[in-house]
């Protein structure tokens, strides 16, 4: 069953559907129905109405679809928006044209821009990606949720709202780290500790998320000082969020790679799906 969404607005219900295709207009609001409830179909057709005319929508013999204008439209807002607020060595599309095999690098002067688009890529994945398959994630630290918890909560919602599991290995068990897994372990979110180090490097973090391979190197300096943190800290409050914000946004070399490969995946899931029980 599709899990009812009560504070969503009807037009962003309605366009998260036609994205996936157009519609006849009563099936469009039976979806609608399912998705809000307590709805009217008057409702809907006075959205609906309000999106022709704003032309995000067209509608003919009683067929709904997004309209091509209003997507370029918005594809040319978002690329020049990338172009002044992203890295100029980042195109947000390139991973997803990955073939089996192939692989892209990016770099990065700080990590706190590392997470963000790190963010983007799990958002864009998580949506062509069948929600059947897990994501395998391996951490040394879970900083993330302390410094854009906003952020990486919304990461975990998402996936709550697809079933998807995330299968979370950590491999220090500092206070910090236990204490994420103590809050937000969750049917959806799987959490294990193991310290036995699966990967020799403290600043190499991996996850796996069907055929994609995401492989992030922070500066050794910077993880480093994230580690001596992550150990000395024994209560998390605003003064200590801005000693770790301080921290990631430090001047470095960070690195991703993102890679397509089947034969890897799977090997990696075996590896870091060992101690989770793995719906099938």
């Amino acid at each position: 069953m599709k899990r009812r969404d009560y504070k969503k607005p009807i037009e962003e219900l309605i366009l998260e559907t036609l994205q996936k295709g157009s519609l006849l207009s009563v099936d469009l609001i039976e979806e609608i129905f399912k998705l809000r409830k307590g709805t009217t179909k008057q409702g809907v057709y006075r959205v609906l109405r309000k999106l022709n005319e704003e032309e995000k929508i067209l509608i003919h013999n009683k067929n709904i679809s997004l309209n091509l204008h209003y997507l370029k439209k918005m594809t040319n807002f978002f690329n020049l928006a990338e172009h002044f607020y992203l890295p100029k060595n980042l195109n947000n599309s390139d991973f997803l044209n990955l073939s089996d095999k192939e692989k892209i690098s990016y770099t990065f002067k700080k990590v706190d821009m590392l997470d963000a688009f790190w963010t983007h890529i799990f958002y864009m994945l998580n949506e062509i990606i069948d929600s059947k398959n897990p994501i395998y994630v391996y951490n040394p630290h879970e900083w993330f949720t302390y410094v854009r918890k906003d952020s990486d909560d919304a990461i975990i919602e998402s996936n709550k709202e697809k079933t998807r599991q995330i299968l979370l290995t950590i491999s220090n068990n500092d206070f910090l780290d236990k204490d994420f897994v103590r809050k937000m372990r969750s049917e959806t979110l799987q959490c294990n500790i193991d310290t036995k180090k699966i990967f020799n490097k403290d600043n190499y973090y991996i996850s796996v998320l069907s055929d994609y391979i995401i492989e992030v190197y922070i500066d050794e300096k910077v993880s480093k000082e994230i580690d001596i943190f992550f150990k000395e800290v024994k209560n998390f409050d605003d003064i200590e969020k801005e000693k770790l914000k301080d921290i990631v946004s430090k001047i470095g070399k960070n690195k991703m790679i993102i890679s397509r490969d089947k034969i890897r995946a799977e090997k990696l899931k075996k590896i870091l799906g060992k101690d989770f029980f793995i719906k099938k």
